[in-house]
């Protein structure tokens, strides 16, 4: 495993707490912080993926090629149970990426900050919703939590779906 990162510059959300910590006003800041830099936020996941061989594309070949490089690549911090805090950078950027993918596959769906319960995990996060059909009127899907899960199932060894990018959107676009 050998990362390119070149130039490589992770995002600053401008908070240093959890998002279900903060205030609303606090959390609604670093949402539009976030979907304001969203754009920024790809073009450097681009580079970064380009340095290291991989094309960034929205195709079902070019979301494979993506996952295939973070199964691949993603490390781990041998200390604790969890990722290279670079990695959660990174983790942002493709969960970004893969959000905007399914949207541009289905254009009902949007990026919101969830405020929809205290005690539902995505509170305050950054999630995909406005999927028809469906029994939760809350339901959402947080592109950054499932790479994150992703990158830690990955690095405890665990098996792990080896095309879970493609089939993630495949899923989210056929139930909007």
């Amino acid at each position: 495993m050998s990362v390119n990162w070149d130039d490589y510059k992770p995002f600053d959300p401008g908070v240093s707490r959890p998002l279900h910590e903060l205030t609303m006003r606090e959390a609604r800041a670093a949402f539009q912080r976030l979907m304001a830099a969203k754009s920024e936020r790809i073009e450097e996941l681009r580079r970064l993926l380009e340095n290291n061989g991989v094309e960034l594309s929205s195709s079902a070949d070019g979301l494979q090629a993506i996952n295939d490089w973070f199964r691949g690549e993603v490390e781990g911090n041998p200390a604790q149970s969890r990722l290279h805090p670079i990695w959660y950078a990174v983790v942002n950027d493709i969960g970004l990426f893969l959000g905007d993918v399914m949207i541009e596959r289905n254009p009902r769906l949007k990026w919101v900050m969830f405020d929809k319960g205290k005690r539902d995990i995505a509170f305050q996060r950054h999630v995909i919703t406005g999927f028809e059909g469906v029994a939760n009127p809350k339901y959402n899907v947080d592109p950054d939590m499932l790479v994150a899960t992703y990158g830690h199932r990955i690095i405890a060894g665990e098996g792990v779906q080896t095309d879970a990018f493609v089939t993630w959107v495949d899923a989210a676009t056929a139930s909007a």
